[in-house]
């Protein structure tokens, strides 16, 4: 089958915790993926290293401007660059227990349970506590 240098069987938009792990799982399907990112990589310095200048100082979060509900501009916490904002993500990777696929009973009401189980999931658990070094 010949493949023209346009055709891609998938594109992903964004290379954050979502694109990134999508890519990560389709590449070695032999599938021909684009990836596509609003942003650069980021420069190897030295103060990318120091959470002050990065957190405090807010060098990489994004200088737009979106609008409320209300019309209000307000500065999203948002992050353009290779990673997206999950370059600048302090994570906790939560695997759900069993019980909480289950009906639970609230003060204010009931959350139903779930149209799958723990175990539909765990699989797919234990893969991306593989890819993320989840300890």
């Amino acid at each position: 089958m010949t493949r023209r240098s346009d055709h891609f069987d998938v594109v992903i938009i964004g290379t954050g915790a979502g694109g990134g792990t999508m890519a990560a799982a389709l590449a070695p399907t032999g599938c021909r993926i684009l990836v596509i990112e609003r942003g650069e990589s980021l420069p190897r310095h030295a103060d990318n290293w120091d959470p002050g200048i990065v957190w405090m100082e807010q060098r990489y979060r994004t200088k737009e401007r979106w609008f409320n509900s209300d019309g209000a501009a307000f500065q999203p916490n948002a992050h353009y660059c290779v990673g997206g904002n999950t370059r600048f993500w302090g994570s906790v990777l939560y695997r759900l227990r069993p019980e909480d696929f289950e009906r639970t009973r609230h003060a204010d009401g009931d959350s139903p349970a779930w149209p799958i189980q723990y175990d539909d999931l765990a699989p797919y658990y234990d893969r991306a506590e593989a890819l993320y070094h989840v300890h």
